[in-house]
C-alpha cells in the first residue's frame, strides 16, 4: 500500500457517511473526522459524532480535541490532520477522511488561501452589526463582492464575517483569494479516492428532519443550556452551528418551541443543499447510494491494490 493514499468519503449531513466509511475502514484503515463542529468536546447533542459502538469498531480522530471556545480553523484542521494521516500510514493503515465539511477537505488538496489571520475585535465589532441590523453584514458583502456574496447563503454568517474581515484588513475580495487558491495545487501530493454518498431529496429530507428530532429528543436544548451557563456565548463560531444557535434564540424569547423546531430542521435542508453543490462541483468523484456500502467497499479495494 502506498503512503500517498487517500480515501475521502463525503456528502450532506444526515446521508449516512459515518455508517459506510466505518464498514469500509474496519480491518484496513482507520477514520479522521472532516467536520467542523465535530472538533469541539462538550457539544455531543447537536454534531452527530460517531457512536461509542462505531469507535469501537475503528479508530477515529480529530473528535472533541478542543473546547467550545477554542476557534478552530481550517488551517488548524491542516496540520492535524496530516500528522495524524502520517502516523496512520505508519500503523499500515489507510487513512479515509469523512464529513461534511467541504473547506476542510479542500485544505488537504490545496494550499490555503494567503488570508490574514483573525482579527478578533473587527470580528466582533461585526457580530455586534449584524445583531443590531439583521441581514446587513450579507447586504454589505453583496456590494462589496457580489461574486462571493452568490457563493455564500445569506445565513451562513461565518462565512460571511470571515469573507468581510479578509477584505476589510486586505482589500482584497474574498472571491480573488479563493480563485487564487483553486489555481495554486498544494505540495502534499496525495492520490485521493472520493467517494460521494446522496440519495433522493425526499428521503435524504426525511433523513435531515428524523436526525434533528432524535437530537431534540436527546437533550439538545439542556445542552445548550448548559453551555450557555458554563460561559460560552454566542458569538463564539461553535455557538453559531446548527441546533444551537437555533435553541439560543428560542432561550432569548426570539422563538417559540415550534418555530425553533422548524427553523432548525429547515436550516439544516437547506445546509445540506449547500454541502451538495459544494462537493457536486469536486472533480473524479463515485457518486453512491447509502445502501451500497459493499460496492463503496469495493470500489475503495480496487483503488488501494493500484487497479483504479
Amino acid at each position: 500500500m502506498k503512503e500517498n493514499k487517500l480515501v475521502f468519503i463525503f456528502g450532506p449531513t444526515g446521508v449516512g457517511k459515518s455508517d459506510i466509511a466505518v464498514e469500509v475502514a474496519q480491518g484496513i484503515g482507520e477514520i479522521i473526522s472532516v467536520d467542523s463542529m465535530q472538533v469541539y468536546g462538550g457539544m455531543e447533542r447537536g454534531t452527530a459524532k460517531p457512536t461509542e459502538e462505531q469507535m469501537q469498531r475503528v479508530k477515529h480522530y480529530l473528535v472533541s480535541i478542543v473546547p467550545p471556545d477554542f476557534r478552530f480553523s481550517a488551517g488548524n484542521f491542516k496540520k492535524l490532520a496530516l500528522k495524524t494521516i502520517s502516523d496512520i500510514y505508519n500503523r499500515g493503515k489507510i487513512p479515509i477522511l469523512v464529513g461534511g465539511t467541504g473547506l476542510y477537505f479542500r485544505a488537504l488538496e490545496f494550499d490555503l488561501m494567503d488570508a490574514p489571520p483573525a482579527n478578533l475585535e473587527l470580528r466582533d465589532s461585526l457580530y455586534s452589526r449584524e445583531e443590531k441590523n439583521s441581514g446587513s453584514l450579507y447586504r454589505a458583502l453583496s456590494q462589496i463582492d457580489p461574486q462571493a456574496a452568490s457563493s455564500i447563503h445569506p445565513n451562513d454568517i461565518l462565512r460571511v464575517v470571515r469573507a468581510l474581515e479578509i477584505y476589510y484588513i486586505t482589500g482584497v475580495k474574498f472571491s480573488e483569494l479563493t480563485r487564487r487558491d483553486s489555481e495554486d495545487r498544494s505540495v502534499e501530493h496525495f492520490t485521493t479516492l472520493k467517494i460521494g454518498i446522496n440519495t433522493d431529496r425526499d428521503v435524504l429530507y426525511g433523513r435531515i428532519e428524523a436526525r434533528c428530532m432524535k437530537m431534540i429528543d436527546s437533550g439538545l436544548a439542556r445542552e445548550v443550556f448548559g453551555l450557555l451557563r458554563d460561559g460560552y456565548t454566542e458569538k463564539l463560531p461553535s455557538m453559531k452551528g446548527l441546533g444551537y444557535s437555533h435553541f439560543i434564540q428560542y432561550f432569548k424569547g426570539c422563538y417559540s418551541s415550534e418555530e425553533t423546531v422548524r427553523l432548525f430542521i429547515r436550516d439544516t435542508k437547506r445546509y445540506a443543499k449547500r454541502q451538495l453543490t459544494w462537493f457536486g462541483k469536486e472533480p473524479d468523484t463515485r457518486w453512491f447510494e447509502p445502501s451500497e456500502s459493499e460496492a463503496v467497499k469495493r470500489k475503495v479495494m480496487s483503488f488501494l491494490s493500484g487497479l483504479e
